[in-house]
């Protein structure tokens, strides 16, 4: 089973010096060959099968333009735990088998969200993930959660991975407050719902409410207003903070919201605490 813990690596690929995208034939369910340059043996060799590795690369133009951006745009694992030697490739010799975990589709549509610094990764090296640096302080384990939220609407069909329907990106409530705290309660939430009682708190609200589901706060419903795209879909609350400590999670002790009510559930008080749902309920209605 894959989870945003197991992206380990990240790696720059180009083809045909950046005139075009490089794996974009790539398809799901199949694996393929990826290569490291002969003098590259050693960092072909890093990575374990089972661990992901981030490919992200700068094609010279997208979509008839110019371009500037760099761009995620796979998700891999080796499947081959040795490294294989592809003679008919001298200047890429050494290569892995590796599974296709997830592909951007298309390819360009997961452009660098502004805040990663791809200097250190961009060596045709195997790179720690590490060393993609974020502006905005995340951790490791942050980085690791934000790059696996980027690529969830890409994850191949069947490629077993850990619930992430829940998870919610980690940078942009950093910026509502500049509060690390935050950054940091919100991906323990992430790391929670990783477990079956928020599955089963969404099953538990679709069959109270007829196959619906509305925020708590101020009864949103997605499905009412984005139609089909919005099926079944909402974020879930952690109403107890990390601050007041770890206990074992209820059915009551979460909450099912949508992504404005969310974000005001995390935002501190004057007296530096936080309104619960029923608080934040009670101010939309009087508003």
């Amino acid at each position: 089973m894959y989870s945003a813990d197991k992206i380990r690596w990240i790696k720059n690929v180009k083809r045909d010096q950046g005139n075009n995208w490089a794996y974009d034939k790539e398809q799901c369910g199949k694996s393929f060959l990826l290569h490291w340059s002969t003098s590259k043996k050693g960092s072909a060799a890093t990575p374990r099968v089972g661990d992901i590795i981030v490919l992200f690369q700068k094609p010279n133009i997208v979509n008839g333009r110019k371009n500037k951006n760099v761009h995620c745009t796979h998700l891999v694992s080796p499947i081959s735990k040795d490294t294989l030697e592809d003679k008919l490739r001298p200047d890429y010799r050494w290569c892995r088998e590796v599974a296709l975990i997830a592909m951007a589709s298309p390819i360009e549509s997961i452009p660098n969200p502004g805040h990663y610094n791809f200097f250190l990764p961009n060596r045709g090296l195997t790179n720690p993930i590490h060393n993609l640096k974020s502006r905005k302080g995340l951790t490791e384990e942050q980085i690791q959660d934000d790059i696996w939220l980027l690529f969830q609407r890409h994850i191949c069909p069947g490629v077993s991975t850990e619930s992430t329907q829940f998870q919610i990106p980690i940078g942009e409530y950093g910026e509502i407050e500049g509060d690390l705290v935050i950054i940091e309660h919100i991906r323990y939430e992430i790391k929670r719902r990783n477990s079956r009682i928020v599955e089963e708190k969404k099953n538990d609200a679709l069959k109270k409410s007829n196959g619906r589901i509305r925020c708590e706060c101020c009864s949103f419903d997605f499905m009412e207003r984005y139609g089909e795209i919005g099926k079944g879909f909402i974020e879930c609350h952690h109403k107890t903070h990390i601050a007041e400590g770890e206990r074992r999670t209820q059915l009551e002790d979460l909450a099912l919201v949508c992504s404005n009510c969310h974000r005001m559930l995390h935002r501190r008080r004057m007296d530096n605490t936080y309104y619960s749902t029923e608080e934040l309920r009670l101010i939309i209605m009087n508003t």
